[in-house]
């Protein structure tokens, strides 16, 4: 049998645990919506008046090759994310969040809700990766 010190510090611990939940959920949706608005893979950007698809280069960050329409060599290589303008719609900031929302939740949510309140989310970009070590 639990003495009543041990029973309250299960159920603050519950608490806690649940608290970190929601706190997390929240963080991951504001992640989620600002990167909404960032380029992303086969998004339809306008360079120089023309309507192009992007696909990542892999040598740097926010830098893409621009490809036409049915076109299996890129049209512009290495072009910086500023120097184009992504065409916004809401169905595509909708489809961003959701697949960004589900990467956090799916990838990192795990990781994130062991951690103590507080503290950030394990992933923000692939530049910027926390973990906290865990004592177990």
């Amino acid at each position: 049998m639990l003495s009543e010190a041990d029973f309250f510090t299960q159920v603050k611990f519950k608490v806690m645990r649940k608290i970190r939940k929601i706190e997390v959920k929240i963080r991951q949706i504001i992640w989620a919506f600002e990167n909404s608005f960032k380029p992303t893979t086969y998004d339809i950007v306008i360079y120089k008046d023309k309507e192009y698809f992007i696909r990542p280069t892999l040598t740097a960050e926010n830098v893409w090759n621009l490809f036409e329409k049915d076109s299996k060599e890129p049209s512009h290589v290495f072009i910086n994310g500023k120097n184009f303008y992504l065409v916004q719609s809401i169905k595509r900031v909708l489809n961003v969040f959701k697949k960004h929302l589900m990467f956090q939740k799916n990838s990192w949510g795990s990781i994130d809700c062991v951690n103590p309140i507080g503290t950030r989310l394990s992933y923000k970009n692939s530049k910027d990766i926390y973990f906290k070590e865990q004592n177990c």
